[in-house]
């Protein structure tokens, strides 16, 4: 797997579960799902989607959790329209 469609499997997983603003998910729940012995590619790769603002943590008691930026909600839209022929 590539580094983009690594991204791309982790914001379909949040835009399924509409995840955007007020919704979030914490980042074990993010990372639950995806294969164990490709764990440290996907954290990475949420750590690069945070950086690039495409993600945006939220503090929450439970620990930390991740949401889709509505600012770039569009663009997301359209990435994942070329990857996933259904949206």
């Amino acid at each position: 797997m590539d580094i983009k469609s690594i991204k791309l499997d982790i914001l379909y997983k949040l835009w399924r579960n509409r995840c955007f603003g007020r919704g979030h998910m914490l980042i074990d729940n993010v990372l639950r799902g995806f294969p164990r012995d490709k764990i440290n590619e996907f954290r990475d790769a949420l750590d690069e989607l945070v950086k690039d603002g495409i993600l945006i943590i939220k503090k929450t008691r439970h620990g930390d959790a991740v949401f889709i930026n509505p600012r770039k909600r569009v663009l997301i839209r359209e990435l994942l329209k070329e990857y996933y022929d259904f949206l």
